[in-house]
């Protein structure tokens, strides 16, 4: 593992060497890609940022989401980007480039933590339910970006049609969520939802916990079409062999195996559609304005 590559050029690797960069990370944790600010008191003891974390686990798992979702949408080269529901602003920061504005929402008041990042002071905020956003005052972008939201929404339809309004011609929006197919999953998916309305006193709370219920593959491009994107992709991602699920998160994990649980983790996706719909875990989707 190459330890002298410059850490803020890892993400500029992220598209033509996503495997390095991964286990860069696992090693290192988060602070490997060079977004963090080292003495930030918020981010100085925080294992997500500099604690190492091997496949099989929750923790391996959930790398490889935040990275996989940062290849996808810096592939796409946005001149202007706006996340919903960003937290702590780590992936936008991670966005920002020089000529790039990066647009932050979030219902927490999290604008101070984005000094937890080498580039937060560069991120524009927006407070408040995404909901009450308005294009006419915000403008429209390039990528709009909605991470593990749209699960913790009643109404994932108004949701879709609502962000599609902040999107220019030809621009995309990209969603992340867990997969409702995954042979795993105990939620019911949307098309086994009866009543979303009374789903609306449950919705915005973080966390697996605030989960309403998911999306299979299908049911989200087909939504996604309703609310007039086109061009919509779905890429299944995270098999037990990264997540440690099904028991496999008794296996060895150590840095020697890295490559090894990546290698089967691929392996089982290419066994085919129905495969990966069952055994993948994470789904990330693009959708595109005409």
């Amino acid at each position: 593992m190459a330890t002298s590559t410059s850490r803020d050029h890892l993400l500029g690797m992220l598209t033509r060497e996503f495997e390095r960069v991964y286990l860069e990370v696992c090693a290192r944790g988060f602070s490997a890609l060079g977004r963090t600010s080292p003495d930030h008191p918020v981010v100085r003891d925080d294992a997500w940022q500099h604690h190492p974390a091997w496949p099989p686990s929750y923790e391996a798992y959930g790398r490889y989401r935040v990275l996989d979702t940062l290849r996808k949408a810096r592939s796409l080269r946005p001149e202007r980007v706006l996340e919903i529901a960003t937290g702590g602003g780590f992936t936008a920061a991670c966005l920002y480039e020089e000529g790039r504005e990066v647009v932050a929402n979030d219902l927490q008041p999290t604008r101070e933590l984005f000094g937890a990042w080498t580039t937060g002071e560069r991120l524009r905020w927006e407070s408040g339910d995404f909901f009450a956003l308005d294009p006419e005052r915000l403008g429209t972008f390039d990528l709009v970006l909605a991470c593990e939201v749209i699960e913790h929404v009643a109404h994932g339809d108004r949701m879709l049609a609502h962000l599609r309004r902040f999107l220019r011609p030809g621009g995309t929006l990209m969603l992340t969520t867990p997969n409702g197919a995954y042979f795993r999953s105990k939620l019911p998916t949307h098309s086994q939802v009866e009543d979303f309305t009374a789903l609306e006193s449950q919705q915005f709370k973080p966390d697996a916990d605030g989960h309403l219920f998911l999306y299979t593959a299908e049911e989200l491009e087909r939504l996604c079409r309703a609310a007039g994107f086109t061009q919509v992709d779905v890429e299944l991602s995270v098999t037990p062999f990264l997540s440690g699920h099904a028991g496999v998160r008794l296996l060895p994990s150590r840095p020697a195996l890295g490559r090894v649980y990546l290698a089967l983790d691929t392996w089982v996706r290419r066994l085919g559609p129905a495969a990966r719909e069952r055994l993948c875990t994470q789904m990330l989707i693009t959708a595109r304005v005409p």
